[in-house]
């Protein structure tokens, strides 16, 4: 018994227009998505690194004895906050100690990412009494023409 197909010719031109233009819209708004999630990616590691640096410059600065803390800084972006050309990161930059010492402070110089990223880390100390300091640490970068800030409060006492 033989079948009789009238219609036996496939899909249209038309229709496989009609499916590649839908496939192709769904392709531009998922990679919209993407590179939205790879800016927000990149901007959450950003502020992780430079949180990384706020902590690590509290580490230091709380296992300097009281009268050997100042207000100072470390600073590696002309663009960002904070800048002070007086504030770089080897022996010149007196408020960091003599020598070497400066190598115990975290690098201003970070590689997120694949990229090389400065930040500006800087430090105020404001003394509250004989035996007590304020120490605030301010952690200042530039990504894309906007400027970010990370800032911590540590109380450093003469027992500690």
């Amino acid at each position: 018994m033989a079948l009789n197909v009238k219609n036996n010719r496939g899909f249209s031109l038309l229709e496989m227009l009609i499916a590649v233009v839908i496939i192709a819209i769904s392709i531009l708004a998922l990679s919209g998505v993407m590179v939205n999630s790879i800016s927000a990616n990149l901007r959450n590691e950003l502020r992780n690194a430079s949180v990384r640096l706020t902590n690590e410059t509290a580490e230091v600065l709380l296992a300097i004895p009281l009268e050997g803390i100042e207000s100072c800084g470390i600073t590696a972006d002309p663009g960002a906050l904070n800048y002070k050309a007086e504030y770089s990161y080897d022996d010149q930059n007196e408020c960091l100690g003599a020598g070497a010492d400066y190598l115990r402070y975290p690098k201003p110089v970070q590689t997120v990412k694949g990229f090389t990223q400065g930040f500006n880390i800087t430090w105020e100390v404001l003394p509250l009494s004989s035996a007590l300091r304020q120490i605030t640490i301010t952690v200042a970068y530039t990504n894309r023409g906007e400027d970010y800030t990370n800032s911590a409060v540590i109380y450093k006492h003469r027992t500690l």
